[in-house]
């Protein structure tokens, strides 16, 4: 018998990491997939001699004799069951090789099989699509449900705080694996445990706490990472606000489709997964040390210790992020880490974030689905600003896209229906309030104008008024409500605000410059400047002072003693 290829993709990852509310059960369930999929897969791997060509973000490949294909499937399928109580699956697909494919296995490494490779991501995802017949679970009314996912039927007990929990398999696993986390970090950072038995328990997080290490990040003692969402208040600029961040990579699919051989898969995989660990852990050292950002007398639970991590990784492989940081950096931690996996990558490939600003107490789920919509928002803006310019005969600049939206109380699920309230067409202008979402480059002035504005004081009422004003959307009561408020600011206040628009009216205006017609590169009627024109000929107005008004509240404002707010 022959070499085959076996390709494995787990099922719902974030059906079954983001299945509560609870920080510890996500936490729980993210690093016991992460060890499922880049431990346990490989050391099955090894008893069925499988070559291993890449195993990160929740997938993996390997070459593997015809065989023990069959075998090596269902005993990953197993592990996967078994470990996780039930709540997680994985699907794999066996797919023969070329005819003409050598039996050497290095080479067959860079074997060009271009054909053979989507045929084996066809058959994948078919298998995805087509799960076996489910079997119904026994019920009876005198049968409890588990106290945190209300999914499934309790069979576990755990003490939480002056509770008794009654727990499915799978939550209950979660809540293990997240101890043994807790224990494991702590044993490395006080020297009881070297580095490769911290990696066997969490490989996530021994790869995360190795790389900040690297990184001259500092440790304080008992430093430890967060019980749960409540802890986000103890830290400085939150004013019980945190922040969760989702990023990912840009067409991906369409760049793995365009390799032919499977060293170039094998190293394609292993780049950008490390690139997205280290650009995450980049930004932690950057933005999140711990010493920085505990507010001074802030009260924790009292089994948290002195010192906590003011972020928690919730996600982490292949080309996906998620993490919660405190609301006040979390706009330069996405913008840290879209230009470090621009770079890490050698400017090949890009990501796009979404930052989703939301008060503590938020239901995490509904947060998550708003961040999945405001990513996907940056996404498809990402394409259309691709698409116009190779329209144009111009080459994209592809350095990430980054948008965001604040949770003020209540607020759409979707970022579309958060985007419409900010436009409004008519018969002859169009008026967009956001220049939502944001490139990397434009986001580092937008937040630069943020900083020089905390410094001059600009006022929360002041800005209060400005945003009223820009809502109108309108040329009439936008511009005098507007220039009302121009004549209460001082005049190096007025000029933080004005030199915002001008530095993005500049940028937007430049565009559509015509030396035969000159009126729109000029036409800036304060608090809005002149884009162009729509397919039907209407012209467009846009803003990015809106947006300023809305991060100025959770941008770390540092150099201002207190705000004006006369």
């Amino acid at each position: 018998m022959g070499n085959v290829l076996i390709a494995f993709d787990t099922d719902h990852i974030k059906g079954y990491v983001f299945g509560t509310d609870t920080l510890k059960e996500i936490r729980g369930g993210s690093s016991r997939l992460d060890r499922l999929n880049r431990d346990t897969m490989n050391n099955l791997a090894q008893q069925f001699q499988a070559t291993r060509i890449f195993t990160n973000g929740g997938a993996g490949l390997f070459v593997v004799d015809e065989g023990r294909a069959e075998a090596f499937g269902k005993q990953v399928q197993k592990a996967y069951r078994d470990d996780t109580g039930g709540g997680s699956s994985i699907t794999y697909a066996i797919q023969p090789l070329p005819e003409n494919a050598p039996g050497d296995r290095s080479a067959l490494m860079d074997f060009p099989m271009r054909d053979t490779l989507a045929m084996m991501r066809y058959a994948l995802r078919q298998q995805k699509d087509c799960p076996s017949s489910l079997v119904t679970q026994p019920s009876h009314p005198f049968m409890y449900l588990c106290d945190s996912c209300g999914v499934e039927y309790a069979g576990k007990t755990e003490p939480d705080q002056d509770v008794t929990l009654l727990l499915c398999e799978s939550c209950y696993k979660k809540r293990v694996e997240d101890w043994k986390i807790k224990n494991s970090i702590e044993e490395y950072l006080k020297g009881k445990t070297d580095l490769p038995s911290f990696h066997a328990k969490s490989p996530l997080w021994a790869d995360a706490i190795k790389q900040l290490e690297d990184l001259k990040y500092e440790f304080p003692e008992e430093v430890d990472r967060p019980q749960d969402f409540n802890v986000f208040s103890a830290f400085k600029g939150s004013k019980d606000y945190f922040a969760l961040i989702y990023a990912d990579g840009n067409n991906m699919g369409q760049e793995i489709e365009k390799i032919e051989t499977l060293s170039g898969l094998k190293q394609f995989a292993d780049n950008v997964d490390d690139a997205v660990k280290w650009a995450v852990s980049d930004a932690i050292a950057k933005h999140l040390q711990v010493k920085r950002h505990l507010k001074p007398g802030a009260v924790l639970p009292k089994d948290q210790g002195e010192y906590v991590f003011p972020f928690d990784i919730l996600l982490l492989g292949g080309d996906d992020v998620v993490m919660v940081t405190p609301a006040s950096v979390a706009l330069d931690v996405a913008m840290a880490i879209a230009n470090n996996f621009h770079e890490y990558t050698k400017n090949k490939y890009s990501l796009s974030v979404g930052v989703v600003l939301a008060p503590i107490k938020y239901p995490f789920g509904l947060l998550l689905d708003l961040a999945e919509s405001t990513l996907k928002f940056a996404k498809d803006e990402r394409a259309k600003r691709n698409l116009k310019a190779k329209e144009k005969g111009r080459q994209y600049e592809d350095t990430g896209m980054i948008n965001f939206v604040a949770v003020p109380g209540s607020v759409s699920r979707k970022f579309k229906k958060v985007y419409s309230s900010l436009e409004k067409k008519s018969t002859q202008r169009d008026f967009y309030a956001t220049l939502r979402p944001y490139d990397t480059q434009q986001l580092e002035k937008l937040l630069k104008a943020i900083h020089n504005g905390h410094k001059k004081n600009l006022g929360r009422t002041k800005l209060h008024q400005l945003r009223e004003a820009i809502l109108e959307l309108n040329l009439t009561t936008s511009l005098s409500d507007a220039r009302a408020l121009w004549r209460n600011w001082r005049q190096d206040q007025r000029e933080i605000v004005i030199g915002c628009l001008h530095e993005f009216a500049n940028e937007y205006e430049r565009q559509h410059y015509q030396a035969d017609d000159p009126s729109l590169f000029y036409e800036r009627p304060f608090p809005w400047f002149a884009d162009g024109k729509d397919d039907y000929d209407r012209k467009v107005y846009r803003t990015p002072l809106l947006d300023f008004v809305e991060l100025y509240d959770f941008v770390t404002g540092e150099e201002a003693n207190g705000g004006d707010e006369d």
